[in-house]
């Protein structure tokens, strides 16, 4: 995604960047039911998506026709590539249920398929949101960023973020969650998937050159920062469970918002090389 968001932050980059590759980031099972016992003792609500009960469904959801053509490599060439997007928008819109004559927002849009085949399926009006559009509001596209998107409060019934929210820098992740509280209509919803959680509070970045890395807006309370070479985004946030809770649960409960997380299970249904493991929802 190319929805880098900004904060006003005083720029900060680690002394010691950095480590190399995935090895601060863990999604093995075992790690992530730490993660998950941390959560429910923080207080976070916690349930389980069971991807078998759905596998079905998605099965069917892979042969609609927005999947063919270029979008199938968008994500790279490898099966799990296309089955991990394809996924997320499967997901989101089951989470949701939209119904017709709905406003939605899917931010961080950029090529997303996602917008064009919910409005075929379902009528409903689906703005797509990206820092690099135009800016303002163009007919359904909406150029800005995230926790600033220039549409009137109230008005909207559910907002989805796929493969974007982590690599929104500084503030702009809490930004998000206050923008979602203004933007949804009472019982409307948000949808942020994948959700990256961690045992570390991380920072990671595909950006190799010194003087690039030192405009990142980092987290300054991060644990570990971590350089992949063959990782081609930005910036990249693995919330350890106290950092979500400070950055994201308790925002979203301040805000009035009912935030509710999914830890997702049996992933290896669809492919065992995916990496959703946890959904959040955001309801209004």
């Amino acid at each position: 995604m190319t929805e880098l968001v900004r904060s006003d932050a005083t720029a900060f980059e680690p002394e010691r960047v950095f480590e190399t590759g995935w090895g601060c980031v863990d999604i093995r099972e075992q790690a992530q039911l730490r993660v998950e016992a941390a959560l429910r003792a923080l207080g976070a609500s916690v349930d389980t998506l069971d991807l078998g009960d759905w596998e079905t469904a998605f099965r069917a959801w892979l042969h609609l026709k927005e999947y063919e053509g270029e979008y199938r490599n968008y994500a790279g060439v490898l099966e799990h590539c296309l089955l991990e997007k394809a996924l997320e928008h499967f997901l989101s819109i089951a989470l949701i249920r939209p119904r017709s004559g709905a406003t939605g927002v899917d931010v961080g849009s950029c090529t997303s398929v996602l917008p064009s085949l919910v409005r075929r399926i379902y009528g409903v009006r689906y703005f797509e949101q990206d820092l690099q559009y135009p800016a303002g509001v163009h007919g359904d596209r909406i150029g800005s960023g995230a926790d600033r998107i220039p549409l009137e409060g109230g008005r909207v019934d559910f907002l989805t973020l796929h493969c974007a929210f982590e690599h929104f820098e500084g503030n702009a992740d809490t930004g998000l969650i206050r923008e979602c509280s203004r933007l949804l209509r009472q019982g409307g919803t948000a949808v942020i998937l994948p959700l990256y959680l961690n045992e570390a509070h991380c920072n990671v970045t595909g950006e190799s050159d010194a003087t690039a890395r030192r405009a990142i807006a980092w987290d300054t309370d991060a644990t570990h920062y971590s350089y992949i070479s063959d990782w081609n985004n930005r910036f990249g946030r693995h919330y350890s469970p106290d950092a979500f809770m400070r950055r994201v649960y308790a925002p979203a409960t301040a805000s009035g918002l009912t935030p509710r997380l999914y830890k997702v299970v049996r992933w290896d249904r669809i492919h065992p090389a995916l990496w959703l493991r946890w959904i959040l929802t955001l309801q209004k």
